[in-house]
């Protein structure tokens, strides 16, 4: 099935404070729960743990505080199918970073032998990552993408974070906090992880366009490091894997020559 649009390729970096932040420099995000649920789901917390097990009145205190937590889990799926189904239809190639959410999001806590270290901040850290929804999002962007034709490639997410996608310099001072990304080389300043997306963009095989306004020049060309695809879900059946990598190579180069067409620069996939 061939994209509406075969010539459109983004890169997305998903974060803890913005949940999706695209190569073009769009922000996607929304807080899922207002102040006041949050404090009221305080306060039902704080009383399930005063009531006495399996009476009526923790059974009506269980029945709220899924309700709410059920309304958090709706907006929050609202949203990555929303975002999922904009980013779809507008574009033939997202790339993705190839994240190990399950590994990311393990508890520090340790054993009473080995405690772990800096546990009330990585259980902080966990939230914010479970919050945002990346895995959700992934999965709608994956499910959507078999409709529109999108296909959805996942790169190294090693650096992306850290590197200038203008001269490609590493250095980990570029990145001076959460949204200011400086290079330290070749002082090309943007937002953080609009800097990470063109890198992630990059990593697919493709270079950032020059759009105007996100960057103070075009980036240069550079071999892109091997990518890993999935379009709907890895396949762990080999033979099949062939299969959807040749598929994937044939979509990857048609994009490639819809960029071309349109006068942008695009580095060729080996």
């Amino acid at each position: 099935m061939g994209h509406p649009l075969p010539g459109r390729a983004i890169g997305i970096d998903r974060g803890v404070k913005v949940a999706v932040t695209t190569s073009d420099g769009e922000f996607y995000d929304r807080p899922f729960v207002t102040p006041g649920e949050t404090a009221r789901l305080r306060r039902l917390q704080q009383k399930l743990a005063r009531q006495r097990k399996g009476s009526n009145r923790r059974r009506e205190t269980v029945v709220a505080i899924r309700a709410l937590t059920t309304r958090t889990r709706n907006r929050r799926a609202d949203f990555c199918a929303w975002t999922a189904n904009t980013i779809a239809n507008r574009n033939a190639l997202v790339a993705l970073e190839d994240l190990r959410i399950r590994s990311m999001t393990a508890r520090a806590s340790g054993t009473g032998e080995e405690p772990g270290r800096n546990v009330r901040q990585k259980a902080g850290l966990n939230r914010s990552i479970l919050d945002k929804g990346w895995k959700l999002f992934e999965l709608a962007l994956r499910n959507k993408g078999r409709t529109t034709g999108t296909l959805v490639v996942l790169v190294n997410p090693a650096y992306t974070s850290q590197k200038c996608n203008v001269c490609g310099h590493l250095d980990r001072k570029s990145r001076k906090s959460q949204a200011d990304f400086r290079c330290a080389a070749c002082g090309h300043a943007e937002h953080a992880d609009v800097n990470a997306a063109k890198n992630i963009l990059s990593a697919a095989g493709h270079a950032v366009p020059g759009r105007g306004g996100l960057g103070a020049a075009r980036s240069v060309k550079r071999q892109p490091p091997v990518a890993s695809t999935a379009c709907g879900g890895r396949d762990r059946n080999p033979r099949s894997s062939k299969r959807g990598g040749s598929q994937a190579v044939a979509l990857v180069g048609s994009v490639s020559n819809g960029l071309q067409s349109q006068g942008d620069a695009v580095d060729a996939i080996p």
